[in-house]
């Protein structure tokens, strides 16, 4: 009988210590083709974004795991589900806001038109993309104000990722792709087409960078303190070194994967 009783709160111990182990796991994911801030490695998003995350939670005694999910799509119905905590890097959007509870803002992010190069055509306003054929990427967002233009006077069509968007481009059946000016600079450099793609002299719109907490989430209380820490993390310039260091660790990552040419998918 002793025995027993000593085996039963043996378990019941150990089940207790499984609840708080999970309870202290935070999930975070994010975009896998955003660098600096995130991309895929392997099965995990790195990158800026993930770092940040990783810091601003060490004080609380989280732990941070970053795994690969899926395509942005995928990744946001997750953490719309609270399967995934928290977006390592996020658009403001009203739709969103339904879902996550958003950091302040932590890095300005330009977002841009590429054009195949030498197929360049006036633009200085988002009226003279009119009547134009576009495309850009699957689930991304470009702020509330430009998601509402797009929708509402632009034809544009979804592809699955990056290289797909360029490869419309490059063969003439789109006329611009809209996407991040420095995660789109990366990827061209990435799939060694720098040589065939420009950009629009003009912004289409900048964006803020945000961390997009669920609100399914158990850690969304912990956003005063985020946002607290965050802020410090920008006033000493952390911010700024980690995505100028993941940007450095990306060019390197890249630098020996460039795919010879012709191997854009269509």
């Amino acid at each position: 009988m002793k025995s027993s009783l000593i085996f039963a709160v043996l378990a019941v111990s150990l089940f207790f210590a499984g609840i708080v182990q999970a309870a202290d796991t935070l999930i975070a994911s994010g975009h896998p083709q955003y660098a600096p801030i995130m991309w895929k490695e392997k099965n995990t998003i790195t990158g800026a974004g993930p770092e940040l995350v990783r810091l601003l939670f060490k004080d609380l005694n989280v732990t941070v795991k970053s795994p690969y999910r899926g395509d942005w799509d995928k990744v946001q119905e997750e953490a719309r589900e609270g399967k995934i905590d928290v977006l390592v890097g996020l658009y403001m959007t009203e739709n969103r806001k339904a879902f996550f509870e958003y950091s302040s803002p932590y890095a300005k992010d330009p977002v841009v038109a590429f054009v195949a190069r030498g197929k360049g055509f006036a633009y200085s306003k988002w009226d003279d993309l009119i009547g134009k054929k576009g495309t850009t990427t699957k689930g991304d967002s470009f702020g509330q104000a430009f998601d509402s233009f797009l929708s509402a006077k632009l034809t544009i069509t979804r592809s699955p990722n990056v290289e797909q968007s360029f490869a419309k481009l490059i063969k003439g059946r789109v006329d611009y792709f809209i996407y991040a000016m420095y995660s789109g600079l990366f990827e061209a450099d990435r799939l060694g087409i720098t040589d065939k793609v420009e950009l629009l002299p003009r912004e289409v719109c900048v964006e803020n960078w945000y961390i997009g907490i669920s609100r399914k989430s158990p850690y969304v209380k912990y956003l005063p303190q985020i946002n607290k820490k965050l802020g410090e993390l920008i006033d000493n310039g952390t911010v700024d070194r980690l995505i100028e260091t993941y940007g450095s660790q990306y060019r390197r990552s890249i630098a020996n994967q460039k795919p010879r040419r012709g191997t854009l998918q269509r």
